[in-house]
């Protein structure tokens, strides 16, 4: 009588022949000894490898396929590609001009879109660094030509908007410049001299008030057109100012944001 291997219970098994049966998950198991050698057994675990070789050998085909086609254009010709390289490894017959331009331009095609996204995010970073030097280098130069921090956010504009500040590369190293029209000029001196002008003497911390006076002596405290800090612009003040000196006043409304309207 032969022996089943797995059972739900033991009631047909002779009792001389249950104690060779262990109980496994609600199951009982026949226990064999040196069952890895049985020859259904050795054949199964062969198959079985090699289904898994097999399995191992169609995913590395599946992933070196998706590496080669990634990035490739929308209208890239599978066919006239594997013909050309069939043609170049002898395996078929040259193709005309017009098959081989085919090929040459789609592969030119890819390859400029590659370019143009890299010089895109190359101009992108580059209008950054500019900015942020730029910024920087004029915002210290104002701070070292005394300018008053109320004022600097105007002074920082208005001497962006001349367009002369830009960055250069000088031996690997950027730094930013003025061009001016007695030649380049370092961007710490250009602020300072623009500081002791008279357009920028008003921006200056402790001389925009004393400028601001004509010739009945009054002098201004503060920046008429000032709304920062809870502060309420003064009308008779810029009135006065505008009557006085209208280009310093114009300079003062500009440097806390106000445009003159006169």
């Amino acid at each position: 009588m032969a022996l089943k291997t797995v059972l739900d219970n033991l009631d047909d098994v002779p009792e001389a022949l249950r104690a060779e049966y262990k109980e496994i998950d609600g199951k009982f198991v026949l226990d064999l000894d040196g069952i890895d050698v049985h020859p259904t057994v050795v054949n199964l675990k062969t198959a079985h490898e090699r289904q898994k070789q097999t399995n191992r050998t169609l995913q590395s085909d599946l992933t070196a396929a998706r590496t080669r086609l990634e990035g490739l254009p929308d209208d890239f010709d599978a066919d006239a590609y594997e013909a050309l390289q069939a043609q170049a490894e002898g395996k078929a017959p040259a193709k005309t001009d017009e098959q081989v331009a085919q090929i040459r331009q789609q592969l030119e095609r890819k390859h400029q879109a590659d370019l143009a996204k890299k010089d895109e995010r190359i101009n992108t970073l580059t209008g950054a660094v500019n900015k942020l030097s730029i910024d920087d280098g004029l915002s210290k130069a104002l701070d070292e030509a005394g300018v008053d921090p109320a004022f600097k956010p105007g002074a920082m504009a208005l001497l962006k908007s001349k367009g002369a500040v830009k960055l250069v590369e000088e031996d690997g190293h950027f730094k930013a410049q003025v061009d001016t029209d007695m030649g380049p000029m370092p961007l710490g001196s250009y602020v300072k001299d623009w500081s002791g002008s008279e357009e920028g003497k008003i921006y200056v911390k402790k001389a925009t008030g004393g400028d601001a006076q004509g010739g009945t002596g009054a002098r201004f405290t503060d920046n008429p057109w000032d709304s920062s800090n809870g502060k309420k612009p003064n009308l008779t003040k810029q009135q006065q100012a505008i009557s006085e000196n209208p280009t310093k006043a114009r300079q003062m409304a500009q440097a806390v944001g106000v445009t003159p309207n006169w």
